[in-house]
């Protein structure tokens, strides 16, 4: 049985665990499927892996071309949106994994059956012991990558009014 993993992929790109190959890369799609694969993110080569961008993908640019991984961009309608309906139109959630942290579209894939990692379970995996494990962690930091996420909202409403 293979997996299936569904990503919100500017929601990897802004973590900062995601650290690209310095490689010729012509775009940040490409850059972001070398980094899932060269770290074997997604576990068994058997397993998909859809990278979902918001917007439209760049004119004149390649997409990456790997076996068993697509890039969807959801155009006029947001990537949350293309990744319920992936789920919702799979025919076995349970074996949909979504890698998200945002904290609607985890509480609607989780509720149609589908399982759901955090952008950091899945770059850091999770030890036995309940913590990550990222090789590359800079202790600088005690405030998880969601807990920011909150602080900088709380500070664009109060500063950007």
């Amino acid at each position: 049985m293979s997996l299936q993993y569904v990503i919100d992929a500017y929601n990897i790109i802004n973590h900062p665990q995601f650290k690209p190959a310095k490689r010729k890369s012509p775009n940040i799609q490409s850059l972001l499927a070398e980094f899932v694969i060269s770290n074997r993110l997604s576990g068994s080569r058997k397993n998909k892996v859809i990278l979902v961008f918001d917007g439209y993908p760049p004119c004149g640019e390649a997409m990456p071309d790997e076996e068993g991984l697509i890039c969807l961009f959801s155009r006029m309608i947001e990537a949350d949106e293309v990744i319920k309906r992936l789920v919702e139109e799979s025919g076995q959630p349970g074996n949909i994994i979504v890698v998200s942290d945002d904290k609607g579209i985890r509480t609607v894939v989780s509720s149609l059956r589908a399982r759901v990692f955090s952008v950091e379970e899945f770059i850091c995996g999770k030890k036995r012991t309940g913590g990550f494990n990222c090789p590359n962690q800079d202790n600088e930091s005690e405030i998880s990558y969601s807990k920011m996420q909150v602080i900088n909202e709380e500070l664009k409403k109060k500063w950007l009014k």
